[in-house]
C-alpha cells in the first residue's frame, strides 16, 4: 500500500533513504535517520502486525494559511489497535508548528479510533539498542539452519534456560563459529531467545535466555 504523500528526490540539504524492512518485505522510505531507526524497532517489535510511512493528509491552517500534514507512520498492533506515530527530534517538539501539528493529530485520531504518538530520540536510540539491531537483522532466515536452531534450543533448556553466547558456540561445534552465531543471532532477532539489547553491545559474553512459550 502506498503512503498518502509522494516522497520527492533528496536535495543535497536534506538525508532520506529508504530502509529494507524485514516484517514489511519492501523498501519503507524515511525522511531522517530518526526516522529510519524507528523502522527498525518496528521491525523487531513482535507487537507490530504491519506498518507504513507517512499514510495520511491532514489539512488545517496556521497562521492563516491552509497547510499539510502527512504523520509519519501508521502502526497496527496485535491488539488490534491503530497507532499513529510522529517521529520528532526532541529539541523540536515544543515549537509552535509541532505542537499544532500533535494537536491536529490527536483530534484526528480520535475521531477515528486511533491512537496518537510522539516519539522522540529518548525512545528510540536507548543504549545500544539500534546498534545491536543492526547486527541481528543482517541475518536473513536462509543463511540459518532449522536443525542447528533446534540444536541451540536443546542446549538453552538442558543449560536451564540461560547462557552465555560464548557458551552455546562452545557446545553446538563442529560448526563453523560464524555458523553458530548466525542461528544464535537469528533466534535472538525472532524473539525465540531473549538478551538485554540496551546495556551492552552484543557479544560472545553477552548472555542469552530461552523465551517462554
Amino acid at each position: 500500500m502506498k503512503g498518502a504523500r509522494k516522497i520527492k528526490a533528496s536535495s543535497k540539504l536534506s538525508i532520506r533513504g529508504k530502509h529494507n524492512s524485514t516484517k514489511m518485505y519492501q523498501m519503507i522510505p524515511w525522511e531522517s535517520t530518526l526516522e529510519r531507526d524507528f523502522i527498525k524497532l518496528l521491525d523487531f517489535d513482535p507487537t507490530v502486525v504491519s506498518f507504513k510511512f507517512q499514510p495520511e493528509q491532514i489539512n488545517f491552517i496556521y497562521k492563516g494559511k491552509q497547510r499539510k500534514y502527512y504523520p509519519d507512520f501508521l502502526v497496527e498492533r496485535n491488539d488490534f489497535e491503530k497507532y499513529i506515530y510522529e517521529v520528532k527530534a526532541f529539541e523540536k517538539i515544543e515549537e509552535d508548528i509541532n505542537k499544532l501539528k500533535f494537536q491536529v493529530g490527536i483530534k484526528f485520531c480520535s475521531e477515528r479510533n486511533m491512537k496518537y504518538v510522539v516519539v522522540t530520540e529518548k525512545d528510540i536510540r536507548k543504549g545500544f539498542l539500534i546498534e545491536n539491531l543492526d547486527v541481528l537483522s543482517e541475518v536473513r532466515q536462509e543463511s540459518t539452519s532449522s536443525t542447528v536452531m533446534s540444536e541451540v534450543i536443546r542446549i538453552m533448556e538442558a543449560l536451564g534456560g540461560k547462557a552465555k553466547i560464548a557458551t552455546l558456540k562452545e557446545k553446538i561445534k563442529p560448526i563453523s563459529d560464524g555458523e553458530a552465531e548466525n542461528n544464535i543471532y537469528y533466534l535472538i532477532y525472532t524473539h525465540q531467545l531473549s538478551m538485554d539489547l540496551i546495556s551492552i553491545p552484543i557479544n560472545d559474553e553477552s548472555i542469552v535466555e530461552r523465551m517462554s512459550n
